[in-house]
């Protein structure tokens, strides 16, 4: 009994101790725990701020840039300015986020593109009569971009307005002040663009501001309705017109509070249970430690890597190659950046699916891992797109042994459930620091050595060069010049006859197309239908060549004439369009013309860019009733097996080999030869380029079908063709 009692005061005092001990941890761990959101917290809100800053640097660095490209294409065009409303659109529709572009020669706004809900601030005077003519004036005298705003509008809304000076014959004596090139975008617009709003319903604040122009203090732009709290991250815009500041916060005071309260009442209570109550205490703190480090480390890898393949994405390379070629440039390092995608690789999403496009992505980023150094890094830009850091080569030669290594590998078969894939990259290559020590640079020089690489066929790698950019501006004039000539219906279609060489009947005509220019006259397709290809208008070209053409077929039945059998040649991106058979299908039907009427003619070598699809595409014309024609035949790479396999209906023979029949055997030969293969196969023949009567009566004696040529006729109007008398032949007439 007395040791009972002994031991009851003992007990008190263990119980006490482990109590004062147990709530003494409760609140250090409580403490801990706070600590712990606070730091969960900001790594949260660093990478909010990050992401969001992000894609508003994106959105207004592109529509800043378009103020300066705007700027220039003034300069060009001398002052001039009859182009802007079709240059200002492309540069809307490529770039984005622009809600209008506007021209002030001598400050005063001239042209809005859109016009539309803007007309009230056509002839308002930018420089002297509105609030910010002095950051305006400023401009202009030191011939820099500026950003101004916010600014309430004249045709109403709050926006972000980007002023570029424009001077003609810069660095020349006869230097001139023409005026100012303005890009205007919505606050509301640019705001609604991110996740900002949505951030504030969830209890985050924001504010974006900017320095002012030329004083101390700093402009907000746009802000949550809230103030920001004590936690916050801010995060850097770097744009073109200085750098804007976003900053995101939350307020925790009362999650904190609630969160200490909960702690130290959790303690007292859990202290009754001692050494319990002591355990859990005490491992606790470790569980949040350790949820804490892998929420940030969840959060970094989501930030900077993608999820499909694994590799570094493009944030990863924004925010650590300036820190890596700060280091390569100290140690005099050379390095290289290659900037790549695969050729066609929509046509296996629009295909076989997404999903196994997926696949083949993820396949082809293990591929490109394995060949990568222990100083390179291979980042997956987006979509398809690639790009490769060699951080120490010794010579521009080693990066592109590099780009060979990656063709081949590429070009290696996939095989994913029971199917094969070939597939094949274009390649551009920046030198650094040769062609460039920041990103930016080095990336737009890299992207246009890749279109360069597209442009002469693919499959290869191409390096960069000056000569590049200025490639780059022609490509884009030439293009814009074809857009405003289908816009303005500038294209005409001339018919050339085709003509039986037994009855000589007219059966037929080729479509073929002009381009009527206002400035030029009359323009051959070989001078613009390359550039066609190239850009990949060929596919509008060639509807609105269709188009015309059906409609032509319509108007001779209409005013009684007889049927013809009418070919339009088609481009080999045409056949790759999945919308071109249920295109001509619906004119058919429009324009109420039977199939029959209608042929379409197709190269050797654009059927062998991809013979499987070309079949496919050929056989279902064909069913149609649309007669298939192989032109100039015999100049590709065809084979009789291909040929055999094929749906085709007519051989054009190819003009090259009729000139010289009458004089050269070796042609009377290759004819004689092709037109008794074609026959076996039940496919007919049509010559080309018969320009005399003893080509025409040698070619009907060889039996061949059809013939075209300027003997009968060259191409001529719809108006002439239709007027054109029966054929005599010369040796005919009396």
């Amino acid at each position: 009994m007395k040791q009972a009692r002994l031991k009851q005061p003992l007990a008190l005092v263990i119980v006490s101790i482990a109590f004062c001990f147990i709530v003494l941890l409760g609140g250090y761990w409580t403490q801990s725990a706070s600590n712990s959101i606070v730091h969960q917290k900001s790594s949260i809100l660093n990478g909010l701020s990050r992401s969001q800053a992000s894609a508003l640097e994106r959105r207004l660095a592109s529509a800043f840039t378009s103020a300066k490209i705007m700027s220039y294409e003034v300069e060009l065009h001398n002052g001039d300015s009859p182009w802007f409303d079709s240059y200002a659109n492309r540069l809307i529709e490529s770039i984005g986020g622009i809600e209008n572009i506007q021209l002030a020669p001598n400050g005063i706004i001239e042209k809005i593109y859109p016009l539309a809900g803007n007309e009230t601030a056509i002839g308002l005077d930018i420089i002297n009569s509105t609030p910010y003519h002095e950051t305006t004036q400023q401009a202009i005298i030191t011939k820099k971009m500026i950003a101004i705003g916010p600014v309430p509008l004249v045709q109403g809304g709050v926006a972000v307005i980007t002023r570029a000076p424009i001077y003609l014959n810069q660095g020349q004596d006869n230097e001139s002040f023409w005026g100012l090139a303005s890009t205007l975008v919505y606050l509301d617009d640019l705001i609604d663009a991110t996740q900002l709003k949505e951030l504030e319903q969830d209890g985050y604040q924001y504010e974006l501001w900017r320095p002012h122009n030329d004083k101390v203090e700093r402009v907000t732009l746009s802000s949550s309705a809230e103030s920001l709290g004590e936690l916050r991250s801010s995060s850097q815009l770097v744009l073109p017109v200085g750098t804007w500041t976003l900053t995101i916060s939350q307020n925790i005071a009362d999650e904190l509070a609630s969160n200490q309260f909960k702690g130290y009442s959790v303690s007292v209570i859990i202290g009754f249970l001692l050494s319990i109550a002591l355990y859990a205490l005490l491992i606790q703190p470790l569980r949040l430690s350790k949820l804490v480090k892998e929420k940030t480390a969840a959060l970094e890898d989501l930030a900077y890597r993608d999820p499909l393949t694994s590799l570094p994405n493009r944030r990863y390379l924004q925010d650590n190659l300036p820190n890596t070629l700060y280091k390569n440039q100290l140690r005099s390092r050379i390095s290289a950046f290659i900037y790549f995608d695969l050729d066609n690789f929509k046509r296996i999403n629009d295909t076989v699916g997404h999903d196994i496009g997926d696949q083949v992505l993820v396949i082809i980023a293990e591929r490109l891992n394995a060949l990568k150094g222990i100083s390179d890094q291979v980042v997956r830009l987006g979509g398809d797109e690639f790009g490769i850091l060699l951080g120490d080569i010794k010579s521009t030669e080693e990066a592109e042994a590099f780009a060979t290594k990656i063709l081949k590998s590429v070009h290696n078969p996939i095989k994913f459930n029971q199917r094969e894939f070939t597939l094949s990259t274009s390649l551009g290559i920046a030198m650094i620091p040769e062609h460039g020590y920041d990103l930016v640079t080095i990336m737009q020089n890299a992207d246009m050595a890749l279109y360069h690489a597209k442009q002469l066929g693919k499959n290869q790698y191409s390096l960069y060069t000056e000569s590049m950019k200025v490639n780059t501006y022609n490509t884009i004039k030439a293009e814009d010049d074809l857009s405003q000539a289908l816009r303005n219906q500038e294209f005409v279609l001339y018919y050339q006859p085709q003509f039986d060489l037994q009855t000589n009947r007219v059966i037929g005509a080729e479509a073929l197309v002009r381009w009527n220019h206002p400035d030029k006259g009359l323009i051959f397709p070989n001078e613009f239908i390359p550039v066609a290809e190239k850009t990949g208008q060929i596919v509008e070209l060639g509807h609105w060549v269709i188009e015309t053409g059906i409609a032509y077929l319509a108007e001779r039945k209409k005013a009684g004439l007889s049927d013809i059998l009418l070919h339009i040649n088609l481009a080999s991106q045409q056949l790759a369009d999945p919308r071109f058979v249920s295109h001509v299908e619906k004119l058919l039907i429009q324009y109420q013309v039977p199939a029959r009427q209608l042929g379409f003619e197709i190269t050797e070598t654009d059927i062998l860019e991809d013979i499987k699809l070309a079949k496919s595409l050929l056989q279902t014309l064909k069913q149609m009733g649309i007669c298939i024609a192989i032109d100039d035949f015999g100049t590709g790479y065809s084979s009789l097996a291909q040929l055999k396999n094929l749906p085709v209906d007519l051989l054009k023979i190819d003009r090259h080999f009729v000139r010289d029949i009458t004089e050269d055997e070796n042609d009377r030969n290759i004819v004689e030869a092709i037109i008794a293969m074609a026959h076996k196969l039940n496919i007919k023949v049509l010559a080309e380029g018969i320009e005399t009567r003893q080509q025409w009566q040698m070619l009907a004696d060889f039996q061949c079908d059809f013939g075209q040529g300027f003997y009968v006729s060259r191409a001529v109007s719809a108006e002439d063709f239709n007027k054109a008398p029966p054929i005599v032949h010369h040796d005919q007439e009396t």
